[in-house]
């Protein structure tokens, strides 16, 4: 599979900074929004899109890349406020009569399923793919510990600085690492990606996306998570990657934590969404759609066909 290209590229204003936002499919059709994950980008989800918005006719797909990361603007604050009031301002542009669908990746399933609760006229159907957090850690509940893990996160991201680390020697350099952490990621796609994934700072190739963006996790965990799902309106697609702890195990390395969910634990979080499906990618790891990307686009494509395209095109 190789990296389509958007039939649009747009710049519109998002909460306090522009946001880059690509597009496929005809304006005047059903609109999804996807949302892609921390330190990625909204190139890495176009062969998925790709698949969305060709099923059962042309569909209007739009892919921002959220702040801090691509060619959107770099931010003062990555608080979740911020990327709620971004993606409000993407459906704003979407000027669709009807209720749209959203599709999030890790940390864009969360935006979308926190939006999904506080805007539930807004949202159609929702696709979460890995987007309900990692798995529990040892300490998780016990205030000392959350609280003493609050203050090391603080202060391990107050020193970051945008383009920070080893720079890249080039875009190869930077798909072998793509590829290292990702070896189920084709070397074409890896390759196709990468360009988008970079950027010049101070005449070094670097990752392109702000290390502050992470600090849209400081504090959050699954019980504040929990009032949100409950809420969620939509009929919900969830889809969980069971290779995840490959990712999880090294992300948020600790004494005791292997990156496994506990038996049940993933199914419980689902079960908090009142009307839902859940999906479990047997080849997948956190990164699905690098993993699956046809999978994960024709499933995505089945939900909506079912629960969002059907009512579009019938109203």
């Amino acid at each position: 599979m190789s990296l389509p290209e958007p039939d649009r590229v747009h710049v519109i204003a998002g909460h306090h900074l522009d946001l880059s936002v690509l597009e496929l499919g005809p304006t005047d059709a059903p609109c999804v929004v996807m949302l892609h994950g921390l330190r990625d980008s909204a190139y890495s989800l176009l062969p998925v899109a790709q698949i969305i918005s060709q099923s059962g006719g042309q569909r209007r797909v739009l892919l921002p890349d959220l702040r801090g990361h691509g060619q959107s603007g770099v931010a003062q604050a990555y608080a979740m406020p911020d990327y709620l009031l971004d993606l409000l301002a993407v459906i704003e542009f979407c000027n669709s009569p009807s209720p749209v669908a959203l599709f999030g990746h890790s940390l864009g399933g969360q935006i979308a399923a926190r939006f999904s609760a506080l805007f539930p006229e807004k949202v159609a159907a929702l696709i979460m793919a890995e987007g309900m957090g990692p798995p529990r850690r040892p300490g998780e509940g016990d205030p000392v510990r959350e609280l003493a893990g609050y203050r090391s996160s603080l202060l391990q991201r107050a020193s970051l600085q945008r383009g920070g680390g080893r720079p890249l020697s080039d875009n190869a350099d930077g798909a072998a690492r793509l590829l290292r952490n990702n070896p189920r990621l084709t070397p074409a796609l890896a390759q196709d990606i990468v360009p988008h994934l970079t950027t010049v700072i101070n005449g070094q190739l670097h990752w392109n996306f702000d290390p502050q963006a992470r600090n849209v996790f400081i504090g959050v965990n699954t019980r504040d998570n929990t009032k949100y799902w409950q809420n969620i309106k939509a009929p919900t697609c969830i889809i969980s990657g069971a290779l995840s702890y490959q990712y999880w195990g090294q992300e948020l390395a600790q004494d005791g934590f292997t990156g496994h969910f506990a038996e049940g634990e993933m199914e419980s979080r689902a079960a908090l969404i009142p009307q839902h499906e859940h999906h479990w990618f047997d080849q997948s790891g956190h990164m699905v759609h690098y993993d699956e990307p046809e999978r994960l686009g024709d499933l995505s494509s089945v939900f909506l066909q079912q629960h969002f395209f059907t009512e579009q095109d019938d109203g």
